[in-house]
């Protein structure tokens, strides 16, 4: 009974897995838009580009008048009770021992000129709030390249399978007809025993395969933001087998659209604002303020008589660092060097793209040329096979020649379709090269 009830659990679990598998046929372009609406890279550089956008809004802020409020509760010993003012009082006015009072202060400041200060500081934060889109168009052009790269992988193993399929079914065929052949006395048991190791080697394969594809589909399944027990299923493949891509266009294509320079661009920018920003330091600042001050010497919040002053003063005030007309040399010097090696960091980013874009051209190149010599090696081995297999009828080859052709063929049919897929690869490295990657 135990038995019994651990074999109806097996095949019950199995049978929820088998439901809960949902197959689901997804082509290259539905497969990169999946992979950017849930990729979490995305998501974590739209934070960031909210807190640069905070940043530019606070620099903003910085030019708004400041204002302050103050409001306190005094509580005075008076050491001297009797105090003179000239041109004020006539007589001595005298003061009690214990002398409260409230005191309350309104200031508005409003800076008029500052170095231009507000100013760089506002082009600063707006830059950064570009570099911080610009990576995260970056990062949409390396998620688009990593799903088509993990795409056409994950269709590299799915056509093996369907190559070593049809393989087997060969085999087994081979191997059904000789074993007919041996029982008529026309073929060894050594000669059974060939095909037998051979459709052994070839179930070996089948696993391994299918292991990676088991592999492939869960990571494709995390990467697409898709249920962990999607089964994909792809439609036929596209392969980019008949493009004509020109190197000239292509290294204008890098030079207008590759992240890279257009970053340091940004950074070159900004870096001549620090300059400017340090400048502008010896400047002098300007600032109006006003002020209303509340004093209560009566000791009640709110007094009965004429017992407050609460004069308002308005003003301009001007203050100058001199210090900074001999201490911001070395600091201009140092955003001075810096701005300099941006420039020099966007020469050597320009040849290392030169670098890339050629590199991927020629690559490209090789994988056609590689197909179109393995199309020519799957003739020539179609044509052994059938020879082969004609000798063998007539008992001029033996076995091992058959295999050893029909294995052949199998290793030639499966180079090209990976030539195929490389090939397709090569030519998306190219676009990735050229900063505008798009299935």
């Amino acid at each position: 009974m135990k038995k019994k009830f651990a074999g109806v659990s097996v095949f019950l679990l199995f049978a929820v897995f088998v439901a809960d598998a949902q197959p689901r046929t997804l082509g290259l372009d539905e497969a990169v838009q999946l992979g950017l609406q849930n990729s979490k890279q995305l998501k974590r550089q739209q934070f960031k580009i909210n807190e640069a956008l905070s940043k530019l809004a606070q620099a903003k802020d910085a030019a708004l008048p400041d204002m302050k409020v103050n409001f306190q509760y005094l509580h005075a010993l008076m050491l001297s009770r009797v105090i003179s003012i000239p041109g004020v009082t006539t007589t001595p006015l005298k003061l009690p021992f214990d002398f409260p009072a409230y005191l309350g202060t309104l200031s508005v400041t409003e800076p008029i000129f500052n170095g231009n200060q507000f100013k760089y500081a506002r082009q600063s934060a707006d830059l950064m709030v570009q570099m911080t889109r610009l990576d995260a168009d970056k990062d949409k052009d390396d998620i688009t390249y990593l799903v088509i790269n993990e795409y056409l992988n994950f269709g590299k193993i799915l056509e093996s399978e369907l190559i070593v399929a049809q393989n087997m079914q060969d085999v087994e065929s081979k191997l059904e007809e000789i074993t007919k052949y041996e029982s008529q006395g026309l073929a060894t048991q050594n000669d059974v025993l060939r095909f037998q190791l051979q459709k052994s080697q070839i179930q070996l394969t089948e696993v391994e395969l299918e292991n990676n594809r088991k592999i492939a589909n869960y990571d494709m399944n995390v990467l697409l933001g898709l249920p962990d027990s999607t089964e994909i299923i792809l439609p036929p493949m596209n392969y980019k087998l008949n493009e004509n891509p020109v190197f000239a266009d292509l290294l204008q294509q890098a030079v207008t659209n590759r992240r890279e320079l257009q970053d340091l661009s940004y950074q070159s920018k900004i870096a001549e604002v620090n300059v400017k920003k340090i400048q502008d330091q010896r400047l002098p600042t300007v600032a109006a303020s006003g002020g209303m001050y509340y004093i209560n010497p009566t000791g009640e919040v709110i007094p009965t008589h004429n017992n407050l002053i609460a004069p308002i003063t308005l003003g301009i005030g001007v203050s100058w660092d001199i210090g900074t007309l001999y201490k911001n040399k070395n600091k201009e010097n140092e955003a001075t060097l810096e701005r300099g090696e941006l420039n020099t960091a966007r020469d050597q980013a320009m040849d290392d793209i030169k670098t890339d874009v050629h590199t991927q051209f020629i690559n490209y190149q090789q994988a056609l040329e590689k197909i179109k010599v393995l199309e020519v090696a799957v003739t020539q081995a179609q044509e052994n096979e059938r020879i082969t297999e004609s000798k063998y009828k007539n008992n001029l080859v033996n076995t091992t020649d058959r295999i050893d052709a029909q294995t052949s063929l199998y290793e030639s049919r499966v180079n090209l379709e990976l030539a195929k897929s490389d090939a397709t690869i090569a030519y998306y490295n190219i676009l990735k090269s050229t900063g505008n990657v798009h299935p």
